[in-house]
């Protein structure tokens, strides 16, 4: 969706995609039209939590070693330390 584009402002709690953060992070789609579940730079995620894919996230991150968080209304996914 281009900047600007969006019908609402992004509830995280919701079922949309933040697609006007994920443009100011300088993030696009893939090759496949995938975007991006998380900013790399500062760890917020891009889906609300009612997403239809949001288990998948939570699922990656996991697998990756992230952890995931809320802060000041948004979740954020940081990296753990090992054994943690």
């Amino acid at each position: 969706m281009p900047p600007g584009k969006r019908k609402s402002k992004f509830n995280p709690e919701g079922r949309g995609y933040d697609f006007d953060g994920a443009h100011k992070a300088g993030l696009k789609p893939d090759k496949t039209g995938h975007w991006p579940s998380r900013d790399p730079e500062s760890g917020k995620l891009l889906k609300g939590k009612s997403h239809p894919t949001w288990n998948k996230t939570v699922a990656a991150e996991k697998r990756y070693g992230y952890k995931i968080y809320k802060r000041n209304g948004r979740y954020y996914s940081k990296k753990t330390k090992k054994g943690k």
